[in-house]
């Protein structure tokens, strides 16, 4: 199993956003230096009362292109490029020379968003993603695959896909999905693999990823599975949980005043909740962050593997507000030296 991470650019400084691009270069070469696979970064186009805080970029493509002009072998990802607000075809394109500049240290993960404040931006109306996906998805894979391929009449883009520019070396990156639905990962199997997200815990995670299994199965696809946790590790759980508590708290009320991050089905605690005050850690930790000493992070991670079947597990270490870089830092160190030889 490879072991990456999702990266942070922004920082909190006297309760404002910042650009911190010499912590994240710095964050990136480290991680490539102790054996890290892949570096994520999503993205974010609208700031409004809908989104809450949050350390997400406006382009997830153009900040993992400058990740890979920095580094020498770290891989870089999107996680995710939100697919139905974009002509699929600039996507796929963009991604692709990316891929050309880069060989072999790009992947494109899409995604369908869930924010509304991201689609009134574009005057996209959120009902339309699942169908904008799978038009995107469908367009990029005919670019990938030299067919031809016109988008319909009464569909969400007019026009029709290009032939490759070969100038590019007919070499296309994979196309992953970030999903967190049970339409989302049906979807998921029309790419390369599926990205989880870190919101749903490990049970409801199981019921997706058999659902994603079936789907790829009547596809004729193989399924590949990349396991995103919000984590962290210390010498022991209660400091881990110490640590990362408070971010993981002020997050999971960003989720649950959102709505559609939990059901009662998946937890059962739902019902007892009348308010975000209510919200506790007890509530969100428990089978959805990877936490704990290196033996527990060990004997959690063979768990979810026997469940989920995972073939990358994607830590994020650190936020916007927190905890800092030296904290991830720290934390990347053990991981290397601690947990990965043991999945080797």
């Amino acid at each position: 199993m490879r072991f990456s991470f999702s990266t942070t650019i922004i920082t909190l400084r006297d309760d404002e956003r910042h650009w911190d691009l010499e912590g994240y270069l710095q964050e990136c070469r480290i991680a490539e230096e102790l054996g890290f696979d892949t570096a994520y970064k999503g993205e974010r186009r609208g700031h409004g009362p809908h989104s809450g805080r949050h350390g997400v970029v406006n382009n997830a493509q153009l900040i993992a292109a400058y990740g890979l002009a920095n580094t020498e072998r770290l891989k870089f990802s999107t996680g995710v490029v939100l697919l139905p607000l974009y002509h699929p075809v600039a996507v796929i394109q963009d991604a692709t020379m990316i891929n050309a500049f880069y060989p072999g240290r790009y992947r494109l993960v899409v995604g369908a968003g869930y924010q509304k404040d991201d689609f009134d931006v574009f005057g996209v109306n959120l009902n339309e993603r699942v169908a904008r996906m799978r038009t995107g998805l469908e367009a990029m894979n005919a670019y990938r695959e030299g067919r031809p391929y016109k988008f319909a009449d009464d569909g969400p883009w007019s026009g029709h896909v290009p032939p490759p520019d070969p100038a590019m070396g007919g070499v296309f990156p994979e196309i992953w999905v970030g999903a967190w639905s049970e339409a989302g990962v049906k979807l998921a199997a029309l790419g390369d693999g599926w990205e989880t997200g870190p919101i749903r815990s490990i049970p409801h995670l199981k019921h997706l990823a058999d659902i994603y299994r079936d789907e790829c199965e009547r596809l004729g696809k193989k399924p590949r599975i990349a396991l995103l946790r919000e984590a962290c590790i210390a010498d022991t759980d209660d400091e881990a949980k110490q640590i990362l508590g408070p971010y993981i708290l002020d997050y999971h009320r960003i989720y649950y005043q959102r709505g559609n991050a939990y059901s009662p089905k998946w937890e059962p605690w739902l019902d007892e909740i009348k308010t975000v005050e209510e919200l506790k850690l007890e509530h969100v930790m428990p089978n959805r962050v990877l936490y704990g000493s290196p033996e527990t992070w060990v004997e959690t991670l063979k768990e979810w593997e026997e469940l989920i079947g995972p073939e990358e597990i994607v830590v994020r270490l650190r936020y916007f507000h927190g905890p800092g870089l030296d904290v991830a830092v720290d934390s990347m160190r053990m991981i290397s030296e601690h947990v990965m030889p043991e999945f080797r």
